[in-house]
């Protein structure tokens, strides 16, 4: 009964990383990993193998490289520039930063399309880039939601099984 409890307790402290999920760059799959990692110190790595840990790095190293792309792979179909992308990425970051949990997607839209429009291009070109940013980073967070429900499932179902 007192293993249900702790797996019951570590899988409730695995939930503010679905709240985490919905902001870019915040750390949210990895924030699991660690509290998936003190379950696998209390427990002595007896229900959660290191073989688990494995797979569950996998989904996180996923999710990290999902984070850091989805928005600046979204600008580039859109057609952005370098210069746009790089400033795509300090306006995601300086958005996340001071409007969190979305300013990110605010900083990414706004710097990709003021950098397109400095750069000569027309508003039309300019709010395409901008927009494929944003649509970019909604697609990596939806993918983010979906790995972190995973993360949970296959979380319970190492502990439980």
């Amino acid at each position: 009964m007192a293993y249900y409890i702790l797996v019951g307790v570590f899988a409730l402290l695995m939930v503010p990383g679905l709240v985490f999920v919905f902001s870019p760059l915040m750390p949210a799959i990895p924030y699991m990993f660690v509290v998936a990692i003190v379950f696998g110190f209390i427990d002595g790595w007896q229900h959660v193998t290191l073989a688990n840990f494995g797979i569950l790095g996998l989904i996180v190293a996923f999710a990290v490289l999902i984070d850091h792309l989805a928005g600046l792979l979204g600008a580039k179909y859109g057609g952005a520039s370098k210069k746009a992308l790089a400033g795509g990425l300090a306006g995601l970051l300086t958005g996340t930063a001071l409007l969190p949990p979305f300013g990110g997607f605010l900083g990414l839209f706004l710097a990709v399309f003021f950098i397109e429009l400095i750069n000569h291009r027309r508003e039309k070109s300019a709010f395409r880039a901008a927009l494929g940013a944003l649509i970019g980073s909604a697609t990596g967070v939806a993918a983010n939601v979906f790995l972190a429900f995973l993360f949970i499932v296959l979380f319970l179902l190492f502990s439980l099984l």
